[in-house]
């Protein structure tokens, strides 16, 4: 029997720490806050927070030689996040007999490595920076990637296990100049991660572009020019 409800609420505060433009790398730093109670334990959510510090870092091929002048629109990307519950543990009551709670159930809440990384393959830069190929619009806004999104149990696995599980998701996203729609596959690395192919799809706002001096403002600095879709991979 399949159910359907909401996940726990995650938010996300990041911070730009190195850019290089001239060979298109980037790194970050942030931390996720899935905050416990707000999803429905039908499908797993936690009744208890879990704070993720995370390092994430870009790179862009753009700077290779003319000889590999095809390579250039490749981005990978990746990051690394240590996820630690906001309890060490959770117990499961029954009643005795006498109507008193008991103890029936402990298990380890662990904390875990997160981990991942993308390669794509970025269509509006292959046409803006390389070579107009006369390829139909739809193509030229669209770049075809592969996502790795794992995760390993590290501490506090009494009951958990050490097991690696996650997937590999194999999509794509489509580029417009306020907005981003992506699709991938959800596929599973082991028997552990699952034994089903799944479907996850996206919707991106570009508030910036939107709306670049009112909703798209930065919180700190100066607002920005509008970028164009062809900027982005």
């Amino acid at each position: 029997m399949g159910a359907n409800a909401f996940q726990d609420l995650e938010t996300t505060f990041k911070y730009r720490v190195f850019r290089d433009p001239a060979h298109e790398f980037v790194m970050s730093v942030g931390l996720s806050i899935e905050w416990g109670g707000t999803g429905a334990k039908s499908v797993g959510a936690d009744p208890f927070n879990t704070y993720t510090p995370t390092a994430y870092f870009g790179k862009g091929l753009g700077d290779l030689p003319n000889i590999l002048s095809w390579i250039r629109p490749v981005a990978i990307t990746g990051q690394v996040g240590y996820a630690i519950p906001g309890r060490n543990f959770t117990r499961t009551f029954g009643i005795d007999p006498d109507g008193s709670d008991l103890a029936i159930d402990t298990e380890f809440d662990p904390r875990v490595l997160n981990w991942g990384a993308t390669i794509q393959y970025s269509m509006p830069y292959l046409k803006s920076a390389v070579v107009d190929l006369g390829l139909p619009d739809f193509i030229d806004h669209l770049i075809p990637l592969v996502e790795a999104n794992l995760q390993t149990p590290v501490a506090n696995t009494l009951t958990a296990g050490t097991m690696t599980t996650g997937t590999i998701n194999p999509g794509a996203i489509w580029v417009g100049n306020t907005f981003q729609v992506g699709i991938e596959a959800l596929v599973p690395i082991n028997r552990q991660s699952g034994t089903n192919v799944g479907v996850i799809a996206q919707l991106r706002l570009f508030l910036d572009d939107i709306d670049p001096h009112g909703i798209g403002k930065p919180i700190f600095g100066e607002a920005v020019q509008p970028a164009s879709p062809f900027g982005r991979h």
